[in-house]
């Protein structure tokens, strides 16, 4: 087994398939100063991208690169060997579909693209993180079938996608987690206005968004919804919108509105 790349998915990836006794041959990266740091911890051997030529690329190929780069890669890959018979390759991408992997099916891989649905810190690369949590398919049925068998040994759940589904997908959890953050960071920012420390600004509103989460877990978003948009208080809406603007945080006004519109959508479904 291969893993092409030692970011944090490549790392927190190779790092899950060695715990669960799969034999890792070989770790390759753009510079090899990744790839020997990984090697290292998990007993493979490592090289740059240009040394491809030197090993063995039967069985299994995982290319976890930035997304620009995996067509690239799976280029110099169908270059460096004539045959890729019985090889399965799988990218990382949540966005992308296995057709950037075209040029090693031309030689006989079977491709698929498997995404973790988890956020990968590079400070961290715990294969407890792939446990209980899902993992997108899609590809070769044969691809597909050898992806759903990994994904179990690791703990995760696999499910299966078509191309046409792959971007939604990807946009969804770009909101789950990114774009969380990006609201976190929104709390964080209001916080220090009212001099609060940032460890207290967590503290505090820590319980307020996982019962949130939990609500919308529970029954659904529609009917998880509180505040003064739902309630209608539109007078509220305006005096923090209003605030916003006063206090020099027109940045954080713009995204209130945006948010406030898609909320008031929500909030009539509530009433349906």
């Amino acid at each position: 087994m291969t893993v092409i790349g030692a970011g944090a998915v490549g790392s927190a990836l190779a790092t899950a398939l060695k715990e669960k006794q799969y034999p890792l041959r070989l770790i390759l990266s753009k510079h090899g100063r990744s790839a020997k740091a990984l090697g290292r911890k998990v007993r493979a051997r490592n090289a740059r991208m240009t040394e491809a030529r030197r090993f063995d690329l039967s069985g299994i190929v995982f290319v976890a690169v930035p997304d620009d780069a995996i067509e690239g890669v799976a280029r110099v890959l169908s270059h460096r060997q004539r045959d890729f018979s019985g090889t399965v390759v799988f990218h990382t991408s949540g966005t992308l579909t296995s057709g950037v992997l075209l040029s090693l099916k031309r030689k006989g891989a079977a491709i698929g693209s498997f995404h973790p649905l988890q956020t990968f810190p590079k400070s961290a690369s715990s294969s407890k993180r792939f446990r209980n949590i899902w993992v997108g398919l899609e590809g070769d049925k044969k691809a597909v079938e050898t992806g759903k068998r990994i994904a179990i040994r690791l703990g995760a759940r696999p499910f299966v996608l078509s191309p046409e589904q792959k971007t939604l997908y990807h946009i969804a959890a770009v909101f789950s987690s990114n774009y969380f953050v990006t609201l976190l960071a929104v709390v964080e920012t209001l916080g220090r206005r009212i001099r609060l420390p940032r460890k207290k600004i967590v503290a505090m509103f820590e319980p307020l968004a996982l019962q949130t989460l939990a609500n919308v877990k529970k029954y659904s978003a529609a009917s998880a919804l509180t505040g003064p948009v739902a309630r209608g208080d539109l007078k509220t809406v305006r005096r923090h919108r209003g605030e916003l603007h006063k206090r020099g945080l027109r940045h954080i006004a713009f995204l209130y509105s945006a948010l406030a519109k898609e909320t008031h959508r929500l909030a009539l479904k509530k009433d349906i």
